[in-house]
């Protein structure tokens, strides 16, 4: 009997470790940049990213509560704001990569929606790469987790 509970402590150890690997990038994060802040949660399964805050340097006299998605390709979408728009979305943690993948990543600034990977460098550093096609063509934005 002491073998069988050993055995499910154990289980139960290990499942709630990759579940909190898991959740690890929830929470909001802003760019090295320091020009967006994202807010990244978990639907279902699987995770996403709103914009909660950016900074547009070529429009600084515009409150960013009243910019709109002008550039989405889809007309109907235009006219909602950015603030509060999901840019990522369906990113699955992929234990074995220790990464989230298949995700997409929406670029406000284009239009343009990319396939996506994120990742951890460490608790406080995340790594998101959206790509076409290949990972060799993209590129890697490093956000920090705000406190």
């Amino acid at each position: 009997m002491k073998y069988l509970a050993g055995i499910f402590f154990l289980c139960f150890a290990i499942k709630s470790n990759a579940q909190n690997q898991e959740n690890a990038i929830i929470g909001k994060w802003e760019s090295a940049e320091r020009n967006l802040i994202v807010d990244v949660y978990r639907q279902n399964n699987a995770f996403r990213a709103k914009i909660v805050w950016f900074y547009d340097e070529d429009d600084t006299i515009t409150p960013i509560e009243k910019r709109l998605d002008i550039k989405n390709p889809d007309k109907t979408l235009r006219k909602r704001p950015i603030v509060g728009t999901d840019i990522l979305s369906d990113l699955v943690y992929n234990a074995k990569q220790d990464r989230w993948t298949g995700g997409r990543i929406y670029d406000a600034t284009s239009g343009r929606t990319w396939d996506a990977t994120v990742w951890l460098n460490s608790p406080s550093d995340l790594s998101v790469r959206g790509f076409y096609i290949v990972r060799w063509f993209g590129k890697t934005i490093n956000f920090i987790k705000v406190k």
